[in-house]
């Protein structure tokens, strides 16, 4: 496979050679690049694919990749990536599309038990082969590409399907394949996230908890002068003014561009174009009505702040101590990450909903059919009490 052929698809005729040659192939290796370090908006820059004879970069800035689409969506075919999450989540949210039926090589890895499963270490590992280039961070927007970048985004297609064979050999002799294919299953229905700013999230920043009335006023105008700016540059909010600088302002309250000046966090140059906005957020938010400290809150995903406001009632913290419990034993037992037997927020499902019966219990948001066979009677056992694990209080 070292003289396979790579081509660079950039105008309409290659894009169609493309399309025919994913067409004809059952199974490919699928990959993406966003720009998202480098852009407030961020979007797929490239798309790479493997067939079983060639490597393609496809340019989706420069062409409509419409054409390609009824091939993914196709459940006939299977698409290879690795940590597809991401990938699967950006194509949906730009394209609007779906995708039929996918082999994820970082979620077999895991399945498997692996400890390292990025992509560098299982190509070094599982395939003995080493790749000397990232580029990873790169600014995927910016035309035209380098070369250094189109030897990445080629090697980071190029093995994933002998990848796929090696790991679906090991997940077969182990009666690991349903398993497997039960998470690939999840990541498929996976929804992008609406693209929201939340104007509330300076709560969330540290400095939010230690500083005073009037400079947590002035913290909450600068977060939103910060996202207005980047929002105007389409740059990343940290890459405008970065959250040390948001912190140090709001604590030393700066009356001039002098004191401005001397605060640490931003450039010379970034405040001859942002000071006077800057100081205009101090005065604003020390003439605003200070906002409340913020308090302890759970995180959003399932997970609680035990004692805090949004702790959930006792009954409900006991049920999910119990299945975190009897989670941990079992991955231990299986040599796998808990969040492989069933994630925090699964558990949290469960516990709030407190099934009866595996009917209910396959009813709770995350118990596929795999996980529920495998896994239901033991958890009901769990809930009723007849099943006895020790219990860690320690961290969720």
């Amino acid at each position: 496979m070292t003289d396979r052929p790579q081509h660079l698809v950039q105008d309409a005729a290659s894009l169609q050679r493309c399309v025919e040659a994913v067409a004809q192939s059952a199974r490919i290796g699928l990959d993406t690049e966003s720009n998202g370090f480098h852009a407030y908006f961020e979007k797929v820059c490239l798309l790479q694919i493997a067939t079983p004879e060639a490597d393609w970069v496809v340019d989706p800035l420069a062409l409509d990749i419409a054409p390609l689409l009824p091939s993914f969506r196709d459940p006939a075919r299977e698409l290879v990536l690795h940590a597809a999450e991401f990938d699967v989540m950006c194509m949906k949210r730009d394209y609007a599309t779906t995708f039929g039926r996918i082999f994820d090589t970082h979620a077999a890895a895991k399945v498997l038990g692996i400890e390292k499963v990025g992509l560098h270490n299982l190509l070094a590992d599982q395939l003995g082969v080493q790749l000397s280039v990232d580029e990873q961070r790169s600014d995927w927007g910016r035309r035209p590409l380098t070369p250094q970048q189109i030897e990445y985004a080629f090697a980071d297609v190029r093995w994933l399907l002998p990848m796929r064979d090696k790991l679906a050999e090991q997940l077969a002799a182990r009666g690991l394949a349903a398993e497997a294919d039960a998470e690939f299953a999840r990541l498929v229905s996976r929804e992008p996230r609406a693209r929201e700013f939340d104007r509330e999230g300076w709560q969330r920043m540290k400095a939010a908890r230690t500083l005073e009335g009037k400079g947590r006023s002035v913290l909450r105008e600068l977060y939103l002068l910060r996202d207005r700016r980047a929002r105007e540059l389409n740059r990343p909010a940290f890459k405008v003014l970065s959250d040390l600088f948001l912190a140090e302002v709001a604590r030393r309250l700066p009356k001039d561009e002098e004191e401005l000046g001397r605060i640490p966090g931003s450039s010379a140059n970034a405040l001859r174009k942002l000071g006077p906005p800057v100081l205009e957020a101090v005065r604003n938010g020390l003439a605003a009505e200070p906002p409340d400290k913020p308090k302890s809150q759970g995180n959003g995903q399932g997970r609680y702040r035990k004692g805090g406001p949004a702790a959930p009632p006792p009954e409900v913290e006991d049920r999910y101590q119990k299945l975190r419990a009897w989670r941990k034993a079992r991955a231990e037992a299986r040599k796998v990450e808990v969040q492989v037997i069933a994630p925090n927020a699964v558990l949290w499902a469960i516990a709030r909903s407190n099934p009866p019966d595996l009917a209910a219990l396959s009813q709770v948001e995350g118990m596929d059919s795999f996980r529920l066979e495998q896994y239901g009677p033991e958890m009901l056992a769990v809930l009723q009490g007849q099943l006895s694990l020790p219990i860690n209080h320690g961290a969720h």
